[in-house]
């Protein structure tokens, strides 16, 4: 096979190049945004965006019970039978709606509360609460035609929908900053749902409706049992991470200062925008085409070809952010901001060895290995935590990043162990 011949056929490579625009135009308004953020609202304000982010990504999930990793497989194995898309479909938007009700009666009658948990006794965010009850139903719809987009791998349509969210996100977010300062900034996030629902129907309208047929969509549960097992313990990891994040930047608060979380959140928004590269490349690619493979011989084989294509970009692009950290803390934040420069080192030794991971990790995804799954996950989390409480006693804040790449490298091993048969020994049929 020729050079330009793989070039043009691979959808991993279309995928990737397609992917690393999307990511270069993203670490370009991250950094227009968190610019602003950081000039507006100080690194206080950071920490307290960074707490509404984890309640809004849990919501995210929890918007279809957890279901959005098991809708992209069975859409990638169903796309070509219409009967069963619209079975799959009908059961999504039933989720949904109890979804949205569950989370209203959450949101809005018990937002002291939460905001309380989430912000602090000295702060009063509860509207952003009653805010949020009303976005759950586009949260759901979003969250079903993304799941659509990656079980066809479409990846154009995904770059386009993003960049565009993206564009007017930022702008968004530094409007109502400038206007109202760090409630504005709250409020932009908690509204940001809807900016993705418009772009869905901008872009994706003609597409999404050759796959889904909204008349015949009805109270049906026909995929009930397949997505289900998807459900509760996906809703429960994610629950479980985004409740860690926030109680470690209490945690942070609390020993240290809230700067000391907000620096701790510069971090980590930093880390998330040039993982962003790898983030599209697992649903988009490695999950569906997981779903799809049936023995360890074809596994061990994708899996050694998605190492050699990424391993060294990701390599490449990870040293580049070390050597140029600086002038990412001067560009992204300001001067009050310099502290982090000595968590890159491991943070990004963390992420790494988590890419290294995750790409294995999948697997129990696309097999439906959900016990799997949900053990790992929760094991990494609790780590994350253990460790985090132990090296904030020695290291200060910088101890957070330490825990996070002690945490991955536990966790490959743990996840080495468990596949080790896909690895090892003779071809088996999954």
């Amino acid at each position: 096979m020729n050079i330009p011949s793989f070039i043009k056929n691979s959808l991993l490579l279309k995928v990737t190049s397609a992917n690393t625009l999307l990511v270069l135009v993203r670490m370009l308004f991250s950094l227009i945004s968190q610019k602003a953020l950081a000039i507006l609202i100080g690194a206080e304000g950071i920490a307290l965006v960074g707490n509404l982010k984890n309640i809004v990504k849990f919501f995210e999930q929890f918007s279809v019970l957890g279901t959005t990793n098991g809708l992209i497989k069975y859409i990638s194995e169903h796309k070509e039978d219409k009967k069963q898309l619209n079975n799959l479909f009908s059961t999504a938007f039933v989720f949904a709606a109890i979804a949205t009700l569950v989370s209203f009666i959450i949101l809005f009658f018990f937002s002291t509360t939460l905001s309380e948990v989430v912000f602090g006794t000295n702060q009063e965010y509860t509207y952003i609460f009653k805010v949020l009850s009303f976005i759950i139903p586009f949260m759901g719809i979003n969250a079903i035609l993304y799941s659509l987009l990656n079980g066809l791998s479409a990846y154009k349509l995904y770059s386009k929908l993003t960049l565009s969210t993206i564009i007017i996100s930022t702008f968004f977010i530094i409007f109502l900053t400038l206007k109202l300062g760090v409630k504005g900034s709250l409020l932009a996030i908690s509204i940001i749902p809807i900016i993705y629902f418009l772009n869905f129907i901008i872009f994706f309208r003609k597409s999404y409706k050759t796959y889904i047929n909204f008349k015949s969509i009805s109270f049906s549960l026909g995929f009930k049992n397949q997505l289900l097992s998807y459900s509760f313990m996906t809703v429960i990891v994610v629950l479980f991470i985004n409740i860690t994040d926030i109680a470690i930047r209490n945690l942070i608060e609390n020993k240290v200062g809230l700067s000391d979380a907000g620096y701790w959140t510069a971090m980590t928004s930093i880390s998330k925008t040039y993982m962003q590269f790898s983030a599209a490349i697992f649903p988009l690619y490695i999950l569906p085409r997981y779903a799809k493979i049936t023995n360890t011989f074809d596994f061990r084989k994708e899996v050694k070809k998605i190492y050699k294509m990424l391993l060294p970009l990701v390599v490449v692009g990870m040293l580049l952010v070390f050597f140029l950290r600086d002038l990412i803390i001067e560009l992204l934040y300001t001067n009050e901001f310099l502290v982090i420069e000595s968590f890159f080192i491991w943070q990004l030794l963390g992420d790494l060895t988590k890419f290294i991971a995750l790409i294995i990790s999948y697997q129990f995804l696309a097999k439906t290995q959900m016990a799997y799954f949900v053990i790992t996950e929760l094991i990494s989390v609790l780590l994350f935590y253990y460790f985090s409480v132990y090296f904030l006693n020695i290291y200060g804040t910088e101890g957070i990043v330490i825990a996070h790449f002690v945490r991955y490298v536990l966790y490959l091993f743990i996840v080495l162990y468990i596949l080790r048969h896909n690895f090892i020994g003779k071809n088996r049929v999954f």
